[in-house]
């Protein structure tokens, strides 16, 4: 019994002790093998996200904002070599050419003569240059009709004036017996003055009808130039937006076919609400450049095969085509006294002093992009640019 009872103690004793001994051992000699969690990157949270519907309808603003307002002045929204991608988002000038066609946007007539990326600064510059240019072309005419008026007026007064002279002279040769050179001297002060004033007469009216004549068969002959752009804006805009929706609508469906409801969420947000979609598509189409569809390598034919115009190119286009029609000026004639002496200056050539200082690559990249045998006119933004850049240089 008292074998048995101290055997019991024995062994409730060692379990006490190892029980204390295990609590006093260190935690740090425990080795615990947990497996390692994997954190997913920001570019995998970035990719498994759903595509934000109002941070596109913000982008497609901004696009719109940038369209309308961007100035000439502040710079970074100037169409300048090298930034056709960034002055025309999401309007393919990322492609082969596309900074060649940015470039020509600005030095060319027929594609807009573009001196902002924004609509309403540019229409500040242009300042009606088909008004201002038909107004130069009357002051021109008025001058010139003037100028015949005064010199048959002078003509007429100087034959009255030394009219009296004549007929004594004529009247010492008759008496003289000298018949013949008395009708001479007559003849002279009588018939001179008048042909004298008829000429002046003529002339200038000549000039006026001549330059009219002019002018108008080079707006006529530009007409089917600028029938061709308004109908590539038109069909080549409505190919666009056709194709943008298809491939809108085939992304959409695609992705369900799959299950995939990330994909046709995405494809359906910024199609629908993003500059890369249908919005932006059509402010390229309309306030913006137009949309580059391929690449450009031969700028006399690629950009008429690969360059759809938007709406506002073909208005820039036709203003400033008809501008430099209106500034034609007919052959000279034959000087005469009093008559007209030179052609209406164009709206540009005016003040185009300034653009002399143009450097000779601007000069001959100007005159390689130009198409359809548009005659080439400085607009007042490339004078104003030019005086600014020599003014600093």
């Amino acid at each position: 019994m008292q074998i048995s009872l101290r055997s019991h103690l024995i062994a409730g004793s060692v379990v006490v002790l190892g029980a204390g001994v295990i609590a006093a051992m260190p935690v740090s000699q425990v080795q615990l093998h947990l497996p390692a969690l994997a954190m997913p990157s920001a570019a995998e949270v970035a990719l498994a996200a759903f595509a934000n519907p109002f941070e596109q309808l913000i982008a497609t603003a901004q696009q719109s904002q940038t369209y309308v307002f961007a100035d000439f002045y502040n710079g970074g929204d100037v169409p300048t070599p090298g930034a056709g991608e960034a002055n025309w988002p999401y309007a393919g000038f990322d492609q082969s050419g596309g900074d060649f066609l940015n470039y020509a946007l600005y030095n060319q007539a027929s594609l807009g003569y573009y001196a902002a990326v924004g609509l309403l600064p540019q229409i500040t510059i242009d300042n009606q240059p088909i008004a201002g240019q038909l107004n130069l072309n009357w002051w021109n005419y008025i001058n010139n009709v003037l100028t015949g008026v005064t010199g048959a007026a002078t003509a007429v007064s100087a034959g009255v004036w030394n009219f009296p002279s004549a007929l004594i002279t004529a009247a010492q040769l008759a008496i003289g017996g000298d018949v013949n050179a008395a009708l001479t001297v007559l003849s002279g002060a009588i018939i001179t003055p008048i042909t004298s004033a008829a000429t002046a007469l003529i002339g200038a009216g000549s000039y006026v009808v001549s330059n009219v004549v002019a002018k108008a068969t080079a707006v006529i002959a530009a007409l089917p130039q600028l029938v061709t752009t308004f109908a590539g804006a038109a069909v080549g805009g409505a190919a666009l937006t056709a194709q943008k929706s298809l491939a809108i609508t085939t992304a959409v469906i695609s992705n369900l076919s799959t299950l995939n409801f990330q994909g046709a969420w995405n494809a359906a947000v910024e199609g629908l609400l993003g500059p890369s979609g249908l919005p932006g598509l059509s402010l390229n189409l309309t306030a913006g450049a137009g949309v580059q569809t391929g690449p450009i390598v031969n700028p006399a034919t690629d950009i008429a095969a690969n360059f759809v115009p938007s709406l506002r190119t073909a208005v820039q286009a036709a203003q400033w085509t008809i501008t430099t029609a209106l500034s034609t000026s007919a052959a000279p004639v034959a000087a005469v006294p009093g008559a007209a002496r030179s052609a209406a200056p164009g709206l540009v050539a005016a003040r185009g002093q300034a653009t002399a200082q143009a450097s000779a690559a601007d000069t001959a990249s100007a005159s390689a992009t130009e198409s359809a045998g548009t005659a080439k006119a400085t607009p007042p933004h490339r004078a104003k640019r030019a005086a600014k850049a020599h003014a600093a240089g």
